[in-house]
């Protein structure tokens, strides 16, 4: 077995040479979106494995994207140049990668986070406010008065964020402040000393 195989990148699991792209690509937040949109967007599609191409169809008023394993004629390969849901699931079904699932969470380990004295202090929640603190998690607009702001995300949408909820994933499963909540909270703290 191959050892570009013991190595993650995003959601990808490499298993074969696939030298079109750096393979930091793959860790990038909305690449890693993409994989997981490989693995379920209700498309269909025709491979040719001779010529490493595929037809995917779409819902969209082009009835299909052709797609090779370093380009793809839909709109999001045309505007960012980066591999795109149909590069992925082309790269899946000629056993290049493998894109593995996310990873769910814990549930008694949610539970017991809830049932905390103090939330802040679990390891999880450490681990949150230190991401938050980062410079990738700068917010992108603050609007001090109604206490909310906008971050960037994988979705083309900004997170929506108050100081009890987020529109982002982590929020969504876990129902506990994500990091977004807690810059949140720091800049508001900030601003008003």
């Amino acid at each position: 077995m191959s050892s570009l195989k013991k190595t993650l990148y995003g959601r990808c699991h490499i298993i074969k040479n696939w030298s079109d792209w750096d393979y930091s690509i793959h860790c990038d937040k909305s690449q890693i979106d993409r994989q997981g949109r490989a693995m379920t967007y209700p498309f269909t599609f025709k491979v040719n494995e001779h010529t490493k191409t595929a037809r995917f169809s779409s819902t969209s008023s082009l009835p299909y994207y052709d797609t090779t394993l370093s380009s793809c004629t839909c709109a999001d390969f045309e505007e960012r140049k980066l591999p795109c849901k149909h590069i992925y699931r082309l790269a899946v079904e000629l056993d290049i990668l493998e894109i593995v699932r996310r990873p769910s969470f814990n549930r008694e380990k949610l539970e017991y986070v809830r049932n905390s004295p103090d939330i802040d202090n679990e390891p999880d929640q450490i681990k949150r406010q230190k991401s938050g603190m980062s410079s990738k998690c700068k917010p992108i607009e603050i609007d001090y008065e109604n206490e909310t702001a906008l971050f960037s995300g994988s979705s083309k949408s900004p997170y929506i964020t108050t100081p009890t909820t987020c529109t982002c994933r982590d929020f969504f499963v876990r129902r506990l402040p994500c990091k977004h909540i807690y810059r949140l909270k720091y800049e508001l703290n900030n601003y008003n000393s």
